[in-house]
């Protein structure tokens, strides 16, 4: 059992509050200054209470307190106990990720807080630890309802405004239901997502790779298939057969040669072409001659004493030196590529001779094309069944998954049925609250299981359910059950808190603490912690109600003695 005692911090920074067992109020009072209560510290109060607990500090709101209402340094500490085990938390802005636990009497500083809840797990869960059982906060977070939650699901108690999805597990614990079934099908369900993304990729991979539907690439990936066989087929008569074993060095041989002589072919080309840039008479005619000449015998004078037609002379002896070369070169490059063209045609003569006794069938046109092309279309089908491979492996492994899931899911389900009686014992004890509330046992909870991912349903129906305020009432009134339900006690921790659940009509509210009132028996032994605003009760509504709301009060704040002492505005 789970039992907080004293709420309070060092160096003292509010008045600390003690609790008792049973039903435990922190009130909002008004008073002669402002008829308000909301913004007093009521929510805050739970919140620091939470925080001893060890709930995560960015879920908390003293992470957007700002420094000069609450000092990092400042220790909040909580007192409580678990069992005979006396436990005390002190826990700081600054350090909040190296909480301290006291435990009777022995102090033990944490450096991260997965192993201080790992500790107080083992004392709240000490006594079944042979029994799956939910973590510490993961159970913490169903008995202190984050007041953001609004109250709209008896199954997710978390802030609506993050996408938390729902944890059944301690639910189910509490239900006497082994929970690591539960979590093993949760496991499976991940493992069968990831691997139907995969396959959704690898599909895409396919239609993107080929511009096909994968129906019809598979279809392709066939043909090619044949291609390759096909082409395989002729390559191994080829290589099998005797006139390939004597000709196959010979024909590679031939198409090397045949190579290079073509590129000398076109290298003579280039350059034959290039003399005929020459031909005709493409030199400087006389008339230039003689102009140029002249130009300069003006200026030497009598330094150049020979006549233009001796120049002239001298520069077509030159250019008929000049053409005599050029004719030479052109005669020997004409010669070469004859004798080239030639060569050219011997070796094609003999290529063709030769592959016509290799390829009697007409199925290879040259062993290298045919090699390269074998290679690609074999690249090409590696590539493709690759894809179509991995995509059929994830196809037939989210089918072994969803086996194994559905499996699990049918263990629940027997799990469920062993549980008849626990879970039919909740729900009389809500019937018994529904009627006392709302004056009918018009309502029914029932659990199941389910194929989508949150592997559980669990449906309670409440008269005229739906709406905001009869909403909270259900939740109300199913956490209320669990706490008080005899069948569950071995394995609730006897403690709740709820934090301005009863936005609801005024008899409702003064009907559900009655009925707190007319069952504070069984609740002596365990503990109820609840927020409420004063200006909710009227005179005659205090006149007839059960609950001694003064005797229960464990803190009254007001907008003149707000919780921390002080306003501030939140981060």
């Amino acid at each position: 059992m789970l039992r907080v005692h004293r709420l309070y911090s060092e160096p003292s920074l509010f008045e600390p509050i003690e609790f008792t067992s049973g039903v435990n109020l922190i009130m909002g009072v008004t008073n002669t200054t402002s008829e308000k209560t909301n913004g007093v510290g009521k929510s805050l109060c739970i919140e620091f209470l939470n925080y001893g607990l060890l709930k995560d500090y960015s879920d908390s709101r003293l992470s957007r307190i700002p420094e000069k209402a609450l000092p990092s340094d400042t220790l909040i500490c909580l007192d409580f106990s678990v069992g005979d085990t006396r436990i005390t938390t002190k826990r700081s802005i600054r350090d909040h990720d190296s909480p301290t636990l006291v435990v009777n009497g022995v102090a033990t500083n944490y450096y991260n807080m997965r192993d201080a809840c790992q500790q107080l797990e083992k004392y709240l869960f000490g006594t079944r630890r042979a029994m799956a059982h939910p973590s510490f906060r993961s159970m913490l977070s169903l008995l202190v309802r984050d007041e953001r939650s609004e109250f709209k699901s008896i199954v997710n108690p978390f802030d609506t405004a993050k996408p938390v999805p729902p944890d059944y597990a301690p639910h189910l614990y509490l239900l006497d239901i082994d929970s690591s079934v539960y979590a093993d099908s949760k496991k499976l369900w991940k493992e069968a997502d990831t691997v139907g993304k995969v396959r959704s990729k690898l599909k895409k991979d396919v239609e993107s790779l080929t511009g096909k539907s994968f129906s019809d690439a598979r279809a392709d990936a066939n043909e090619l298939e044949g291609q390759v066989q096909r082409i395989k087929t002729s390559l191994d008569d080829l290589e099998s057969s005797e006139s390939f074993e004597l000709f196959k060095d010979e024909i590679i041989e031939l198409e090397n040669d045949l190579q290079e002589a073509r590129a000398t072919q076109s290298a003579l080309k280039v350059e034959l072409s290039r003399i005929a840039l020459f031909k005709g008479d493409n030199y400087i005619d006389d008339s230039e001659v003689a102009s140029l000449f002249n130009r300069y015998k003006a200026s030497l004078g009598d330094m150049v004493s020979a006549e233009i037609t001796a120049v002239t002379a001298f520069k077509k002896k030159i250019d008929r030196f000049q053409e005599t070369l050029l004719d030479s070169r052109r005669q020997s490059l004409v010669a070469e590529l004859q004798a080239n063209r030639s060569a050219i045609s011997a070796l094609d003569a003999r290529y063709q001779h030769k592959l016509r006794l290799v390829d009697q069938q007409g199925v290879l046109k040259t062993l290298k094309v045919t090699v390269m092309a074998y290679q690609k279309k074999l690249e090409d089908l590696a590539q493709l069944s690759t894809f179509i491979k991995k995509y059929d492996d994830s196809e037939a492994e989210g089918r072994e998954l969803k086996r194994e899931r559905i499996a699990k899911i049918l263990q629940l389900q027997s799990l469920l049925v062993d549980a008849d009686a626990t879970i039919r014992a909740l729900e009389q004890t809500i019937l018994s609250m529904h009627e006392y509330v709302m004056g009918n046992r018009h309502s029914s909870f029932k659990v199941n299981t389910t194929e989508s991912k949150d592997v559980v349903v669990m449906e309670l129906r409440i008269y005229d359910d739906g709406s905001h305020s009869v909403d909270r009432e259900k939740v109300f009134f199913y956490d209320m059950a669990l706490l008080l339900t005899d069948e569950i006690a071995d394995r609730h921790p006897g403690f709740l808190v709820h934090d301005n659940i009863f936005d609801v009509d005024q008899d409702t509210l003064l009907k559900s603490l009655d009925y707190l009132a007319e069952n504070a028996s069984r609740l002596e032994n365990r503990q109820y912690i609840l927020t409420l605003n004063s200006d909710r009760f009227r005179e005659e509504d205090k006149a007839v109600l059960k609950l001694d709301l003064d005797d229960r009060t464990r803190a009254r704040f007001t907008k003149d003695k707000r919780f921390l002492g002080r306003e501030y505005q939140e981060k």
